[in-house]
Parts: structure tokens; C-alpha cells; sequence
């Protein structure tokens, strides 16, 4: 019987054969592998070979595209904005030109045929400017605002200048988070719409107004707040009602009613009727007590933020309008008046447009109205959505909203001639003389004569109260019902009721004599037509004054001139700035994308030194595989007998 050794045996030679050709293997993969690191330049091709590299990889990859992007956003605005400096430039020494030209004209000195040739040159200047208005930079016009694909400025047939852009800017983003704008516009900065106050028409609260519409269009945001109804020693319910979700007043309404409709004591929420401006809170006992959470401001901005009380009449919470708005809701629920046959009365250089308002229901109807009967005026909600804007896109042409037999005008804040009118507004910015030692000298039907004196007064209703003054009831002034201008209406006789031409009379359109229309009623004229006043407009009344030889008005060009070419100067400053601007972000990405292709580089990139080293250390390692594999194979079956 033999004794088993206890000495390991040597190594099957098929097992010994398998280790060797799994190193073998493994050593030419790896050679294979560091071969394709060095051939592309690139750690792995599929993500599968290195997955955490890859995530982050294709991470910083995205960033990199983003970032590229905005360099190339950048490049873009940078470009359009040297292009916007250059027709900046442009305009600006056509302004210079016009103010020598100005000058000359001005006075008796220039003969009719140097005044000729003056409006000849007047009119290249137009064509200078307009040239410099309607460039373009990459197929889009730099000044017509969002309207980039057609040129902003047009000749009209009868020689006005239209304005086809809008007022809105090209925004762009220069990198995460930072926009800019990357455009002007002639709308705004060029001026080429007439300007006029815009009036608040303080429409009504509804269960409809939007959140967002609140506070001047601050809004109010939607947060928990506490609520307590008390009624003791009957019962008090105090809750914490969360508001967020709601949208509407309405939805204000129904979350604060549900939460108390199971209670002892229940609440309801309507608008306050006797203000039509803030909510009503009003408890089915007791007294009812609001407060804001915490730091939240939510009770505030709905203005019901309140110590305990028995009705809540919560704060005026001055709603914005908006194209939904209610007609009828405009003017604190009072609306515009009659429509029937009333309407808006649109003075736009040689044409005049009736705008009927009847049926128009909502402020859409009204501006789709306006636009559809003047197609030549940019309607919108201001942009502090108070009321209404409505604008003349037309250089060399005067523009005026009257009434038409009724109060819409008014109503909608757009009579460019009213009571609020100020006497220094009149006459495209000429204003009236110094009213020290001028009077109106009013002959009145029955013959006798007045002289009225306007000292102190500063504005249109001024004048109508000191007219209104002289005799009462019978000496009566307005406004005129049907376009614009200051009517007088005497009941003192049966003669011409007559206003003696003066500087004063002229300049407040009241100079003439009652001999047609109604009888006893003199029609005074419209002083405040609106204008462009932008650079376009001002040449296109430089050249019209020329060829008139207005002196009155090349003498107000004077001023205007001179002010238009101080804007454009910065203007071109503010276009400079935005160019600093682009220049920071440029240096800013460039910068960050060394770092970033830094990060990406030692992730995905090879690295040829250590590559190599590695490439020659596994070499050393296969050969050394195999050739203990080669002696291996060497081995006969006796030596394992």
C-alpha cells in the first residue's frame, strides 16, 4: 500500500495552458486598447469602457456646445451693434448737416432761390437718414425692431414716411442666465411714433381679474394666509388658508369661502361695491381678521391685510387692463359713454377716419377697431398696462383723436386735446406767447367787447374757466364735440360772435368769427396735432418749412434739432456700452472654456506620455507571457508521471 504524497503536484498542464492564454489575451487587449488611445487621441470610444468618465464627459461636452452658442450669439450682437453705431453715426452728421442748414434759412437774408436749394438739400438729407434708418446687417433690418424681414421706413405716395417696425428688441443670451438686448428700434429708439400721455383708466375689480393684474401689473402672489372670524364667547374659527393655485379673484373667492362654509361661522368674499376697486370680506357673525403668514405679503398685496373688523373693505388693489377687459369695467365701472353713433374722430394727414365703437365690448374690440380704420396708427395697451396707447407711425404728417358727437375719446384716454392739454404742449412744442400783457379781445353777439385776460393759466381747462368766468351761463366754453379745439357759444345776441386775430388767439386756435354751424357757436381749431418727433419727422418738417418758408416753424426746429442730435449722441453711448458689454462676456466664456476644455481633456483626451510608457510596460509584460508560455509548452507528459 502506497502513501499518498502530501507535496502539491505540478499544475495540470491544460489549466497552466489556460492561465498563460488568458494573459496572453489580456496583454494584447491592452495593447489594443492603448493603441486606439493613441491612434485617436481619445481614453475610450464607447461609455461602456469607462461609464463615470463618460457621464462627465458628455456633461462638460453639453456645457461646451452651450457655451459655444453664446460665443456665437455674441459675435452675432457684436456685429449688429457696430453695424447700429455706424448708422447711428450716420444720422447724427445728417443732423449736424440740418442744423447748419437751419440756420441759414432762419431770417429774411436767404433770396427765394437759395431757399429753393435749401429744400432741394433738405430733401437728400431724408434720403440720408432714411438710408442709415432702413440698414441692415445678415438680411435683417436693424431698426424695425421684431419686424426684421422688411425695411422700417417707407415713402408714402403723398410723401409722408411710414414706420413698419414695432418697438420691441432682439433679446439674447450671453450666457446662462444674462440676456441682453442685442437691437434697437425705430419705434422707440428712433422715435419715429408720435408720443402722448397715457391716461390710467382705472378699470373696475372683477371676479375675473387675474392675479398678475394686481398692484399696477405687480400682481400678487398666492401664498397660505390667517383668517379668524370671531364671534365670542359664541364661537371663533381661526385658519390658515392656502391660496396657492389660484389665478382669478374668483379663485380667491371660492378657496376663502370653502374654508370656513362648514364652520359655525362662514365668510363671503365679493368685490367692494361702493369702490369697485378691492374686495369685501364679510363674516355671517362677529368680526373677521386677516394676516400674512410669516414673511409673506400675500393678504397685503390683495390688499384685505386687516385687524379684526365687522366687514372687510379691502384696499384698492389697482388692477391693470388687459385685452379681456370690459369696456363697461374702464373708468371705475363707469365705462366710455354712449357708442351708438359716437366712435373715435382719427385726424392722419390729409385723411380722416371714423372709429365705430359700437358693440366693441371688450379693449381687444377697441384696438381691433382703431387698427381696421386706420391702418397707419400702432394701437396697444401701454406698457404699464394703465390704458391705452395710440400712435401716428407717419413722418411729415400730423396726427389728432377727437370725439365724434360723444365722450369715447375721453373715455378711453385717447383725446389727444383736453382739458389736462398744457398750453407749453401746443403748437408741435411752440406753446403759446408770453400771456403777460396778451388778452383775448372777444366781440360778442349782442356788439359789446371783452378782453380776457389768461394770466396763470397753464393748461387747456385753464382757459376754459377764465372764458367761463366773464359771464356765466351765457359766454359758454368747451371742448368741441366733434374733433378737437375749444368751442365758445354766446347767447348774448344775434351778431357774429368773433374772437380778434392775435398771436394769443392764433396760437390757442380761437381766431375767427361764429358764421357757420350752429348759430352763436365759434369752433375753435385744433393746436395740438401730434407728431413723430424723431429724426425723420423733424427733417421731413424741415424740408415742408422750407419749401413754405414757415419761419414760425424753422424757428421751433431750432430747439428740436439741436435736442434730436444731443439724444442720437447717446444713443450711439448706450449702443457703446452694450458693445463693452459684449466684449466682457467674450473675455468671461473664454476664459471659462479653457477651464471647462481643461476638464474635458483630462477625462476623454490621451495622454501620450503616460500612454506610451504604459503601451511599452504592457509589451514587457506580453513578451514575458509569452515566453514562459513558450517554455511551458516545452513540458512532456513524463514529467508528470
Amino acid at each position: 500500500m502506497s502513501i499518498p504524497s502530501l507535496l502539491p503536484g505540478p499544475v495540470p498542464l491544460s489549466l497552466a495552458t489556460s492561465r498563460l492564454a488568458k494573459s496572453i489575451q489580456q496583454g494584447q487587449f491592452e495593447i489594443q486598447r492603448l493603441q486606439d488611445q493613441l491612434s485617436s487621441g481619445r481614453k475610450f470610444v464607447l461609455p461602456s469602457e469607462a461609464p463615470t468618465a463618460a457621464t462627465q464627459t458628455l456633461a462638460l461636452q453639453k456645457l461646451d456646445e452651450r457655451r459655444n452658442a453664446f460665443q456665437s450669439n455674441i459675435q452675432t450682437v457684436q456685429g449688429a451693434l457696430a453695424a447700429t453705431d455706424q448708422s447711428l453715426g450716420s444720422l447724427s452728421e445728417t443732423l449736424n448737416t440740418a442744423r447748419g442748414l437751419l440756420q441759414s434759412a432762419i431770417g429774411d437774408q436767404a433770396t427765394s432761390a437759395e431757399r429753393a436749394g435749401m429744400a432741394q438739400e433738405a430733401a437728400s438729407l431724408i434720403q440720408s437718414a432714411l438710408l442709415a434708418a432702413n440698414s441692415s446687417y445678415n438680411g435683417r433690418y436693424l431698426f424695425a425692431g421684431s419686424q426684421t424681414d422688411q425695411p422700417p421706413f417707407v415713402v408714402r405716395s403723398d410723401g409722408s414716411i411710414r414706420y413698419q417696425g414695432d418697438e420691441q428688441t432682439i433679446d439674447t443670451f450671453a450666457d446662462f442666465g444674462f440676456r441682453v438686448a442685442g437691437s434697437i428700434n425705430g419705434g422707440h429708439d428712433l422715435q419715429a411714433l408720435s408720443q402722448a400721455p397715457i391716461v390710467d383708466l382705472n378699470p373696475a375689480l372683477t371676479l375675473s381679474t387675474r392675479l398678475e393684474q394686481l398692484n399696477g401689473g405687480a400682481g400678487a402672489q398666492p401664498r397660505s394666509i390667517r383668517v379668524t372670524l370671531d364671534d365670542s364667547p359664541t364661537a371663533t374659527v381661526q385658519k390658515d388658508v392656502d391660496l396657492s393655485g389660484a389665478q382669478t379673484l374668483q379663485d380667491i373667492k371660492s378657496k376663502l369661502e370653502a374654508a370656513f362654509s362648514s364652520e359655525a361661522i362662514t365668510l363671503t368674499v365679493d368685490i367692494d361695491p361702493t369702490s369697485n376697486n378691492g374686495l369685501r370680506l364679510t363674516p355671517s357673525a362677529g368680526t373677521v381678521e386677516v394676516r400674512d403668514l410669516d414673511t409673506g405679503r400675500t393678504a397685503a398685496e390683495l390688499g384685505i391685510r386687516s385687524a379684526p373688523v365687522a366687514v372687510l373693505s379691502g384696499n384698492d388693489v389697482n388692477p391693470t387692463i388687459n385685452l379681456f377687459t370690459a369696456v363697461s369695467d374702464l373708468n371705475g365701472g363707469t365705462g366710455i359713454g354712449a357708442t351708438a353713433g359716437t366712435g373715435l374722430r382719427i385726424e392722419h394727414g390729409r385723411e380722416i377716419h371714423i372709429v365705430d365703437l359700437d358693440g366693441a365690448a371688450t379693449v381687444q374690440d377697441v384696438l381691433n377697431r382703431i387698427r381696421s380704420a386706420d391702418p397707419d396708427v400702432y394701437a396697444e395697451i401701454a406698457p404699464d398696462g394703465s390704458g391705452l396707447r395710440v400712435a401716428s407711425r407717419l413722418s411729415g404728417a400730423t396726427f389728432s383723436i377727437g370725439e365724434n358727437g360723444g365722450t369715447n375719446a375721453a373715455g378711453l384716454g385717447l383725446r389727444t386735446f383736453s382739458g389736462t392739454t398744457v398750453l407749453t404742449g401746443l403748437n408741435l412744442g411752440a406753446g403759446v406767447p408770453d400771456l403777460a400783457g396778451n388778452t383775448l379781445r372777444i366781440t360778442r353777439r349782442v356788439g359789446s367787447e371783452v378782453e380776457v385776460n389768461l394770466n396763470g393759466a397753464t393748461t387747456i381747462q385753464d382757459v376754459i374757466d377764465k372764458l367761463n368766468a366773464v359771464d356765466p351761463g351765457n359766454l359758454v366754453a368747451g371742448l368741441n364735440t366733434s374733433g378737437n379745439g375749444i368751442s365758445l357759444t354766446d347767447n348774448s345776441g344775434t351778431g357774429p360772435l368773433t374772437v380778434s386775430e392775435n398771436s394769443l388767439s392764433v396760437a390757442l386756435g380761437l381766431n375767427g368769427s361764429e358764421t357757420t354751424g350752429v348759430a352763436g357757436v365759434l369752433t375753435g381749431k385744433d393746436v395740438h396735432p401730434q407728431q413723430p418727433p424723431g429724426v425723420i419727422s423733424l427733417l421731413a418738417t424741415l424740408h415742408k418749412a422750407l419749401v413754405d418758408n414757415d419761419q414760425a416753424t424753422l424757428n421751433r426746429l431750432s430747439g428740436q434739432l439741436d435736442t434730436e442730435a444731443k439724444r442720437v449722441v447717446v444713443l450711439r453711448g448706450e449702443v457703446g456700452t452694450r458693445q463693452q458689454v459684449m466684449t466682457d462676456a467674450t473675455n468671461h466664456l473664454e476664459d471659462a472654456q479653457i477651464s471647462l476644455k481643461q476638464s474635458i481633456s483630462e477625462l476623454f483626451e490621451t495622454d501620450f506620455a503616460l500612454t506610451v510608457t504604459q503601451f511599452l510596460q504592457q509589451q514587457q509584460a506580453l513578451q514575458g507571457a509569452m515566453q514562459v508560455s513558450s517554455e511551458a509548452l516545452k513540458l512532456s507528459i513524463l514529467q508528470y508521471i
